[in-house]
Formats: structure tokens, sequence, C-alpha cells
């Protein structure tokens, strides 16, 4: 019975997993701070509204401490590729010193606790539910992330990072990230900041 139950819980969870949207990525020029250094061209938009975080991402990151950021770069060079590393990225809120950015899709200290009590006889279902849908965030996370790439010539990347953020009231410290890539010819890195 317990076995049956777990199965048609399963379907019911499988059938009512959200699907997300993809945000609509536009041409560089059309994005209000774009940056170019060596060829590059970058520009960020920072995700503020929680309805779109909601929309796209089913997770109001404001209220985690978190701004999501859409990059997108453009090789606009014939000749030069460049190493973009996700690791290498830093942040800097007004008035304080940089850090990499954190994975807010690494699993919470919560999701550790759900996955625990899903093994008591009482609570397992609505553990499973949880989990699954904590699960199936997570992976829609990571889908949209920024990943590291090489921009050949030509090319273009995009993408999220997920940048910690301070609020007063309803105004956000502005936000500082720093980019570097590397040109793969001669290895020398070129730094993109962009500010929010």
């Amino acid at each position: 019975m317990r076995r049956k139950l777990l199965l048609l819980f399963t379907v019911v969870i499988s059938c009512a997993a959200a699907s997300f949207p993809e945000y609509q990525v536009k041409s560089i020029t059309e994005y209000a701070n774009v940056v170019t250094k060596s060829g590059l061209a970058a520009a960020g938009l920072p995700m503020e509204d929680p309805r779109d975080q909601l929309k796209y991402f089913g997770i109001d990151f404001r209220s985690r401490g978190y701004v999501p950021v859409f990059l997108v770069f453009e090789n606009q060079t014939t000749t030069d590729s460049f190493l973009l590393g996700k690791e290498g990225l830093m942040y800097s809120p007004a008035g304080r010193s940089g850090s990499t950015l954190a994975n807010p899709a690494r699993p919470s200290k919560q999701d550790k606790t759900l996955a625990v009590v899903s093994y008591l006889p009482y609570y397992g279902l609505a553990a499973i539910a949880m989990a699954s849908k904590s699960k199936e965030l997570r992976l829609n996370v990571l889908k949209s992330e920024l990943q590291s790439t090489t921009l050949s010539p030509g090319a273009s990347a995009h993408g999220f990072v997920f940048v910690p953020a301070h609020w007063k009231r309803s105004l956000r410290d502005p936000i500082n990230l720093t980019i570097p890539l590397t040109l793969s010819r001669s290895g020398e890195t070129v730094i993109m900041d962009l500010a929010f």
C-alpha cells in the first residue's frame, strides 16, 4: 500500500512540476550598460522584480539576499578568442572589498534536513514533495547559470550569476561585478567591470 501511494504521489509531483520559460536574450547593443574592451563587449541586467524571479526560477531571490544578474558577452574580434571562467567572477557591494560569487543552487541545510525526514514514515510523503520541488528549482537555476566557456571570434555567451545584495528599505546597494577573461593567444587578462 505504501509503495502504491508513493508511486501515485511521484506521478502527481512529476505532472505538477513547473516548467520555467527561458529568459529572452537580446542583441548586445540593446542593453543599457554595455562595456567594450579589447574587442569584447559585455552587458549585464539585474533581475530586481521578485515576480520575474518567480516566473523564471520559482524562487524569490531577493528574500534570500540575492539578485540574479543576466550577463551577455560578445566577441567582436575576427582573430582573438577569450576564455571566460565563471569561478573568477568577483562582486563588491558599495564600500566593501570584492569576493567570489556564491552558488545558490547548492543544496541548503534545509534540503539536507528534508532528505533525513523523508525516511520517517509519517513525514515521508510531505518531505519527498518538498525535496522534489527543491531539486527541480536547483536544476532550473543550474540550467540558466552562466557557464565557463571559450568565446571564439564572433561568438557570444550568456547566463545568470547570483549576486549577494543588501537592501536599505526598497533600495539596493550598488553592485560592482569584476569579470576577468583571458586572451587565448597571448594569455593576457582582460578585466571587465560592470556596475548596477
